[in-house]
């Protein structure tokens, strides 16, 4: 596609294009500055092991021997499966329900680093207070769900993982690529609605060269003709000119086709009378009128 020609087509309509371009551009204005926006908030925690007593403290205090150690994932050969654990606990729907319930965000995300003690929780909401409260309520969640996961068997708290704040949510960040994103939807929207606008116009000026050129009479058609070859500097041809045969081609033309043509009177089979207006007729002996002869008239 040549872009002169593209250029050419959108100034040839510009009565179309440029309230398109101006619709799209108010729309892009408005979106930036007053549409929905987006904050994201977010909090790391960490997942610490518990402080389990070694033999000289069960030594100088015997009294931690009576403590019941029966934390089942103190037993596991992977340290990190109480961190996996509890990552997915608060990816559960009732965990979105609840949420749902309190007004808050659904649109959360918890991650883990892998072989980490760290989950990353961050939540999306059109309200910085919003995203914030949602970030402080998962947190609160897996503090919960950390100690019950691990009290199933009466374990005692010297024997419990435990968290730390590691970022706390204290505030909510704008996102730019949402809104980004929505005002490259409008600019493209923008675009479609002008190129099918010319179309359009375009199409509507075809219909119309048509059915003007249908109700063209002839005399329209060869004055259009003549304007057309005067532009061009040339003569319109006349159907009057005479058609010109060039000399060696005279042989291969009949003779009978270059004879004058022969006058009407002598292509009857009878003379006429010079000295009659018209010619006379008589009665054949049969009951037909024909051609009166020359034959015995002095």
């Amino acid at each position: 596609m040549d872009p002169l020609a593209v250029i050419k087509a959108l100034w040839h309509h510009k009565f179309v294009v440029i309230p398109a371009l101006l619709l799209t551009a108010f729309a892009a204005v408005y979106v930036y500055a007053f549409a929905p926006r987006s904050y994201q908030a977010q909090a790391t925690y960490a997942i610490v092991n518990p402080k389990v007593p070694t033999a000289s403290e069960l030594e100088r205090n015997p009294s931690l021997q009576d403590l019941n150690s029966d934390n089942p994932y103190l037993r596991a050969s992977d340290s990190s499966l109480i961190a996996q654990v509890e990552a997915t606990r608060l990816k559960a729907d009732s965990v979105g329900s609840a949420l749902s319930k309190q007004s808050l965000s659904t649109d959360y995300t918890v991650e883990r680093s892998p072989n980490s003690f760290l989950l990353d929780i961050s939540a999306v909401s059109p309200k910085k207070e919003v995203a914030t409260a949602t970030v402080q309520a998962l947190g609160a969640k897996m503090q919960q769900d950390l100690k019950q996961i691990q009290t199933v068997n009466g374990a005692a708290d010297r024997f419990l993982f435990t968290t730390v704040v590691v970022t706390p949510p204290d505030n909510a960040i704008e996102q730019f690529s949402s809104r980004l994103r929505s005002l490259i939807v409008v600019i493209v929207g923008g675009l479609v609605l002008t190129f099918g606008a010319v179309s359009a116009a375009r199409a509507l000026e075809t219909a119309r060269m048509k059915s003007a050129g249908a109700g063209a009479t002839p005399g329209d058609a060869a004055a259009k003709r003549g304007r057309r070859h005067a532009s061009h500097g040339e003569a319109a041809p006349s159907h009057k000119d005479a058609v010109e045969i060039p000399l060696e081609k005279l042989g291969s033309i009949p003779m009978g086709v270059l004879q004058k043509p022969r006058k009407v009177s002598e292509m009857l089979p009878v003379a006429l009378d010079p000295q009659e207006d018209a010619p006379t007729t008589e009665s054949n002996g049969k009951g037909h009128p024909g051609i009166k002869s020359p034959v015995g008239r002095t």
